[in-house]
């Protein structure tokens, strides 16, 4: 299906059921859309009435003119649901996703419940050896004539980095941004869901994320990394089951 939200042409799929109550807004992660969480959707819909939608720039979503952040996003999502006349859902965010969910639960009265899979949004200490290699390659960045500049950094550059293309500029807003004092604002109960072996989002965010969120709890998929709804669906379906029903 598909609706124009702020002028953007946006694409959303709703599950559900005859038995179908509370709306579910589930928020995928960068460079991914809705149809990875089909599956989760249609075992949720006997309880759920579940709203998967594709973020800007992704999918069947168009991308917005503006380079967006992560309220922009946030914001997009609340016009997006006040179209559908949706007045309040639980929340489910994935990675990038789970940014988003973050600013929804803490800025909006739209949040009954939240989920945060692998979420980003907090910004890891550095080490000293990692600041100085980044004050490094900023006096580098600077010095270098700007076409030089542009490949070095599409070489050192992460692989969300590399592969956002016209999304770039949007990516570089969105990851520099630290949510992190936006957490004791939730007031939302909260569940914590992180794949054991996570490679992109160390499993030990989740104590930051427990301590500063009031009414949270954590549990760990075993085995999983980045994306526990694909790696262990039925592991992860138990734990959001238990939290949601």
């Amino acid at each position: 299906m598909q609706i124009v939200v702020n002028e953007i042409v946006t694409n959303y799929q709703i599950i559900e059921s005859e038995s179908s109550k509370e709306p579910l807004l589930i928020l995928h992660g960068w460079q991914r859309d809705l149809s990875e969480w089909v599956p989760v959707a249609e075992r949720l819909s006997d309880q759920y009435k579940v709203i998967l939608l594709d973020l800007p720039g992704f999918g069947g979503t168009n991308k917005a003119e503006a380079d967006f952040d992560t309220y922009d996003y946030a914001n997009f999502c609340e016009e997006f649901l006040k179209k559908l006349k949706v007045e309040k859902c639980a929340v489910l965010g994935h990675s990038f996703g789970g940014r988003i969910g973050i600013v929804l639960a803490a800025k909006t009265n739209l949040v009954s419940k939240l989920i945060l899979v692998d979420s980003a949004g907090l910004r890891e200490k550095e080490s000293p050896l990692t600041k100085i290699k980044r004050a490094m390659f900023k006096l580098i960045f600077k010095i270098l004539p700007k076409p030089i500049s542009i490949r070095v950094k599409n070489l050192l550059g992460s692989e969300d980095y590399k592969t956002s293309g016209s999304l770039r500029n949007t990516f570089v807003k969105v990851v520099n941004q630290d949510l992190s004092s936006l957490l004791s604002e939730i007031k939302a109960e909260t569940l914590i869901v992180w794949g054991s072996e996570d490679p992109v989002l160390s499993v030990s965010q989740t104590k930051i994320l427990k301590k500063s969120i009031p009414k949270s709890k954590v549990r760990i998929v075993w085995s999983a990394s980045h994306s526990p709804h694909i790696e262990k669906p039925e592991s992860f379906f138990e734990t959001i089951s238990q939290f949601l029903m």
